[in-house]
């Protein structure tokens, strides 16, 4: 598993605030599970939270995902 910066997370999800990513993070990865939405080039044995954490990483995230933490920073 990669390890991620939570600092350049940060900045790609547009909040400072650690504990809105990790729930963002988790949210995706529980959506991709329940969805069994696997990435073509994602490898077979990769798991949904390291997917979750690769699309906010390549800045791939679903656009209603970070207007939804945007939402809940008001």
């Amino acid at each position: 598993m990669k390890f991620y910066d939570i600092d350049a997370l940060e900045s790609k999800c547009g909040t400072d605030n650690k504990y809105k990513i990790t729930s963002l993070v988790t949210a995706r990865a529980r959506w991709l599970s329940e969805q069994k939405k696997i990435i073509n080039t994602t490898p077979e044995n990769e798991k949904y939270l390291s997917m979750a954490l690769l699309e906010i990483d390549n800045e791939q995230l679903p656009k209603e995902w970070l207007e939804e933490l945007e939402k809940r920073s008001l």
